[in-house]
């Protein structure tokens, strides 16, 4: 490619508040100076190159872009001039409305809890399937990769947290050598992390979750199999993908920091968990300015949530003239755009239509079938409603053994739920971490395995904190066995068991066990491995035969017939579905099931029978 014969042009997905025409044109200009140096000669890779720096350090080139923070305002709330649908987004209006969609969040999330544990659902499901999207929708059931976010500004501690709780997850990568414990790259400045880092971490199962919650004795449960073992109370702990992404800091929604990209890395997320500095020692792009120049953390969470607010409310601003043109339809399209199914959404919007015709404050002719009709408010109501329901958020207090965080600790407990966060756990992600590193290098260099580590024996806030992150959108936990009365294993989870990439390391092993928790079932410590297949068949051992050993992590409104999809995709059943039994509880009575019937605490025991042996 030579220059004097180079025709260059931008093609993208983004709209025009996410990526201006002078953007573009600046893009293009970078382009081109970089082919215009190298001309006469082949250029295609240079051009590449800098269109990629470009994107990289776009966020810094808009002026208005630009977030002042200087002594006489740094403590106030950041406000933004600009109009919502007519409306100044600061005003009074504005503020009410978005009270108003969180309570209907806080609405919906409560009564789907409240159905868990019910018969069917029926209760709980309600709330988010009403009559016009009965239709069975295929992203709405099924086997859940339940992924967890963490949110915050840069160097509020997510990537230790992150490590606490992945046991060092991250992959070494080329030339990395300084340690053999790897993990998510850590530094007490802004934006150490680039791309999102991704892990399993282990959350203990909410209480009632699982049938043998209502044993009495620790002995009694730690008889009971668990395939990535169990903390000190006994909890079963759960496998959940965590996610850690770049630090956030004012005006991302509009390309500051890593903007937009942040912005959707998130959508992959269930719940999110804003790693929240309870010190009150960093400003708002994280940098350390000590006690006198810190935010208060209370200000921390309304301007991360105001961020939030403010990607989907200009993602639909910038389309709402073809939305109140299609309709209530266009409208449910774009909702789904954040990776949920038009069942959720459309329940998500009946629920606000609902609140809005019982509302004496609001005019009845703003509905979804009058959208012309709306204002600002009318907008940021639905959407606090959407984003509450699709990023119900927990709050680690982080960094709470320093000696300023005490009052702010209290400050926020205090306070809850406020600005879209409704649970906080105390922690110190720093010290949880360590916790980890040391058992992982005890086991990478010393013979001696049952050497006592002083101090805390597993991050345990850690642990609390992701437990009450999920406890905002409760997955149904299903315990497939191949007999109803022993509750044996399927013979085909145990390649499950003993291979997939979720189980625990030995490092984090010895954490479960030196804490007072147990090992996984299948877990070998003679050997230091897993316990494989052939050989638990060739030779009974009777440590590796335990009962409710497996679970499948399901969204609700999944059926008997879901389950059985998901454990054929898993490889553990094989041939045609021709009959299932189920229970409720450990010695209660099976019962036939039909494949119909939706899953709940009282069918979660399933025994599934097919035409062919596994």
């Amino acid at each position: 490619m030579q220059f004097s014969s180079a025709l260059f042009s931008l093609d993208h997905a983004m709209n025009s508040m996410q990526f201006s025409s002078e953007l573009e044109s600046k893009c293009l200009q970078m382009v081109r100076e970089a082919a215009a140096r190298e001309m006469g000669m082949p250029c295609a890779m240079s051009c590449i190159l800098a269109a990629k720096d470009f994107f990289e350090n776009f966020g810094d080139l808009e002026p208005q872009n630009e977030v002042v923070n200087d002594s006489e305002n740094f403590n106030e709330p950041i406000c933004d001039e600009r109009l919502i649908l007519g409306i100044p987004a600061n005003s009074k209006i504005i503020e009410k409305c978005d009270e108003e969609g969180q309570k209907i969040a806080d609405m919906i999330l409560k009564t789907s809890r409240s159905g868990i544990s019910s018969a069917n659902q029926d209760h709980g499901q309600q709330a988010l399937m009403t009559s016009s999207n009965v239709e069975k929708s295929s992203t709405n059931s099924g086997l859940w990769k339940y992924t967890i976010g963490l949110v915050g500004k840069p160097s509020a501690g997510k990537s230790t947290f992150f490590n606490a709780a992945t046991a060092f997850a991250r992959q070494q990568r080329e030339g990395d050598n300084s340690t053999i414990v790897f993990g998510a790259s850590m530094a007490p400045h802004p934006f150490t992390t680039i791309d999102p880092n991704v892990g399993f971490c282990f959350v203990p199962a909410l209480p009632g979750a699982c049938p043998e919650d209502s044993l009495l004795s620790l002995t009694e449960k730690f008889a009971v199999g668990s395939t990535h073992g169990r903390d000190y109370l006994g909890r079963r702990l759960i496998p959940i993908c965590l996610k850690d992404v770049a630090g956030l800091v004012p005006g991302a929604y509009k390309g500051r920091g890593r903007g937009n990209k942040f912005l959707d890395d998130l959508t992959d997320a269930d719940v999110l968990i804003h790693v929240l500095d309870a010190s009150g020692t960093a400003d708002a792009d994280g940098n350390f300015v000590g006690t006198e120049g810190g935010i208060h953390p209370l200000q921390d969470l309304a301007w991360v949530r105001k961020e939030l607010l403010e990607w989907v409310s200009c993602n639909m601003e910038a389309k709402w003239e073809t939305v109140k043109r299609k309709g209530k339809n266009r409208l449910a399209e774009m909702f789904s755009g954040y990776k949920q199914s038009q069942a959720f959404v459309w329940g998500i919007l009946e629920n606000v239509e609902k609140s809005m015709a019982t509302n004496e404050n609001i005019r009845s002719d703003h509905s979804l079938d009058h959208m012309e009709d709306w204002n600002g408010g009318d907008l940021r109501r639905l959407i606090n409603a959407f984003l509450g329901v699709r990023f119900p958020m927990a709050l680690a207090l982080n960094k709470s053994d320093m000696p300023s965080a005490s009052q702010y600790i209290s400050d926020i407990c205090g306070a809850l739920p406020v600005h879209g966060v409704h649970v906080g756990v105390a922690l110190s992600a720093k010290q949880e971490m360590e916790v980890v590193r040391s058992h992982m290098e005890m086991d990478l260099f010393t013979l001696n395995k049952d050497h006592d580590i002083k101090g805390s024996n597993s991050p345990i806030g850690v642990w609390n904190c992701l437990q009450s992150a999920m406890s905002l959108r409760q997955p149904i936990l299903v315990f497939p066995v191949s007999d109803m009365f022993s509750y044996d294993p399927l013979p085909g989870m145990t390649k499950y068991a003993t291979l997939d990439p979720s189980l625990p390391s030995p490092g984090l092993i010895h954490c479960f066990e030196s804490s007072g928790g147990r090992k996984p079932t299948l877990w070998d410590e003679r050997k230091g491995v897993y316990h494989l297949a052939e050989n638990s068949q060739k030779i009974p051992d009777t440590r590796f035969r335990q009962p409710l050993r497996d679970v499948l992590v399901m969204k609700p409104g999944s059926t008997v017939e879901d389950v059985f999809e998901a454990l054929r995709k898993l490889g553990a059943v094989r041939g045609d579905y021709v009959r299932a039994e189920c229970s409720g509880n450990i010695g209660e009575k099976p019962r036939l099931v039909r494949k119909e019937e939706k899953i709940d605490r009282s069918n979660r025991i399933l025994k599934i029978m097919t035409n062919k042996r596994t």
